[in-house]
């Protein structure tokens, strides 16, 4: 678990450059549309739907290990294009949007095809009543990576802004990234795998893939689950990092720099840090369902500091003018990061729970390909309403002073999900464990 963590903490610089901020300021650079920007969050979530041939290929095999660390590391070298392509195909920058998303998309279909079997493996590797604990101190130290790793990455976007059209400091981010995200994979392959556990033979993949859903409480934490994944992805976030809307939202409206907009990042790590400790020992406490159904309640309500924005500037001791929204929403943040991440540390534990050991990838598969498709609806809602609504659509204005804009209709659409939709499914899950076999 120690090569895990190690790994981990590679992959998350990784990370930070696919689900942070340098994707979608990319992708604004580029005069990506609001459909394009919704597409490509739509794929990453649809593209959990490759989990379930992977699932089945993967069951037939003694060893998990080879297949996903093929599959995982061809998904990360994907992670150059963004680097390279300005400088490989400087004519084409009609285009560039268009092969990043058929390029990146491909790269989340391969990352997919290796996260079933990736969970499937921790959870016969983690003591059930310590997993939360582990995911919790685990995710702790890697917000730590995602606070330096941001940083670092808004820093270079600054200084990069003027080279090579604007798009140097792009170029170095992700080709940092996908270096580390590669020794992710092979530093993480040194980690004991144990033997899977085979499905019964002769049984049809339809049955295999009817089996974990006609479980009640699988099935309603998988719509809660699902509900909850497109409650995040309508403004942008993913789990506890700000994402594409909310970074675009700041530097179309405010003027934010790259590095402004990296504190709301900052922020939610920290938040991370601060709470993935805590939530990590209440899940092993109160159980991954009743800590669900608190973060589902509370979080959402620090979203709303999105109504109380202004367009005016605060000035700081030693940094200068900074924009107000920047400000209000890294204090936010620090409730909002750790909380979604939170969330997280909720869906591994109770994955683990409500799925037997026999069949456990393919029910993995199941589980977060329903979920992620669910949450492709949420992203492309996000991009038809941006693209639909300009930012300032109305002479109203929120509490704060700022328009009321398209990017409040997405908050206000992220609240009922998660409280009218996700909330009551949750409350009627009974976790407990499962032994038997699908």
């Amino acid at each position: 678990m120690r090569k895990n963590v190690i790994a981990g903490c590679l992959g998350t610089v990784w990370l930070v450059a696919v689900y942070g901020l340098p994707t979608p300021l990319l992708m604004q650079a580029i005069h990506a549309t609001g459909f394009q920007l919704g597409l490509m969050g739509a794929i990453r979530q649809a593209a959990m739907f490759m989990q379930l041939p992977s699932a089945f290929f993967v069951e037939r095999l003694h060893r998990r290990k080879p297949f996903w660390g093929s599959v995982a590391a061809t998904h990360r070298a994907l992670w150059f294009v963004p680097a390279f392509l300005p400088l490989l195909w400087p004519s084409g920058e009609a285009h560039w949007a268009v092969v990043l998303i058929i390029a990146l998309g491909l790269s989340d279909c391969l990352g997919n095809a290796s996260q079933a079997p990736w969970l499937s493996w921790m959870a016969d590797l983690l003591p059930a009543s310590r997993a939360g604990r582990f995911w919790g101190s685990r995710q702790r130290l890697l917000s730590s990576v995602v606070f330096l790793a941001a940083f670092v990455y808004g820093w270079i976007l600054d200084k990069g802004e003027h080279a090579e059209g604007g798009l140097g400091g792009f170029t170095i981010v992700f080709a940092i990234a996908a270096t580390f995200g590669i020794g992710d994979i092979v530093v993480h392959s040194g980690v004991a795998e144990p033997a899977p556990h085979r499905s019964t033979p002769g049984q049809s993949p339809w049955k295999r893939l009817l089996a974990p859903l006609r479980r009640r409480d699988f099935r309603r934490f998988t719509l809660g689950m699902g509900a909850w994944t497109a409650a995040l992805a309508l403004p942008g976030y993913f789990y506890g990092t700000p994402g594409f809307f909310n970074v675009v939202y700041l530097h179309e409206t405010f003027d934010a720099t790259y590095s402004e907009a990296t504190w709301l990042v900052l922020a939610s790590a920290l938040g991370a840090v601060i709470w993935s400790h805590t939530i990590g020992h209440g899940i092993d406490r109160f159980g991954g369902r009743t800590v669900a159904m608190f973060l589902t309640s509370v979080g959402p309500l620090f979203t709303l500091g999105w109504f109380f924005v202004s367009p005016r500037h605060i000035s700081l001791p030693l940094i200068g003018p900074v924009p107000q929204p920047v400000l209000l929403m890294s204090v936010a943040s620090l409730i909002i990061g750790g909380f979604y991440a939170g969330m997280q540390l909720c869906q591994y534990r109770l994955a683990q729970a409500l799925t037997p050991n026999t069949g456990r990838t393919v029910a993995m598969a199941v589980h977060w390909s329903i979920a992620g498709t669910i949450g492709s609806i949420g992203a492309l809602t996000g991009g038809w309403i941006k693209d639909h609504m300009p930012v300032a659509w109305t002479t109203w204005t929120v509490p704060g002073g700022a328009h009321f804009s398209y990017f409040h209709v997405l908050i206000l659409l992220q609240i009922f999900l998660a409280w009218c939709v996700a909330l009551p499914l949750f409350a009627s899950v009974q976790e407990k464990q499962h032994s038997s076999e699908l």
